[in-house]
């Protein structure tokens, strides 16, 4: 019988999820090489390669079937990021040098920041905003995009336990 589960318990299982599966992401996508020019175009495939790299590490947690979809079109540049209902859409405007950004509240023109990994930085935000000047990662996309995933249940918590009769 399946009893109803405390719903304090149910949360904070929910918040260590999630927790470990950000993480995860993290540690996927922290060891990447930076960008090799100074060009948007260059950052741009080295963003690219970063996420696949992560979408690899997240799919092997969530599945293949229920994971992240990646999309890499080449010309123009572009990067889908897709996972049940969600999606983000990144456009790099080459005359621009600048990645135009779509979905999950992330709208906006970016810019790359001259950092290790590649990192945007919304432009249309004002500086008094909230969150002006916060870096947009690898990372930090695939924690927006992956934000309400479960985990699946680990198998030894099916057992009966250490005491069996």
């Amino acid at each position: 019988m399946d009893e109803p589960q405390n719903p304090i318990v149910a949360m904070a299982q929910k918040l260590r999820a999630r927790r470990d599966l950000g993480a995860a992401i993290d540690s996927a996508t922290a060891g990447t090489a930076s960008p090799r020019g100074d060009d948007a175009a260059s950052r741009f495939a080295a963003l690219a390669e970063v996420l696949a790299i992560g979408v690899k590490r997240l799919n092997s947690i969530l599945g293949k079937r229920t994971g992240v979809t990646f999309v890499r079109l080449d010309d123009p540049p572009r990067l889908r990021l897709r996972f049940r209902e969600r999606r983000i859409a990144l456009d790099l405007d080459a005359a621009r040098q600048l990645v135009l950004v779509s979905g999950e509240g992330l709208e906006g023109e970016y810019q790359f920041l001259d950092a290790d990994l590649p990192a945007l930085m919304n432009l249309s935000k004002f500086s008094t905003d909230a969150g002006y000047r916060d870096a947009l990662t690898g990372s930090e996309l695939l924690k927006t995009i992956a934000a309400d995933a479960q985990l699946p249940r680990p198998a030894h918590l099916d057992e009966p336990g250490p005491m069996r009769f």
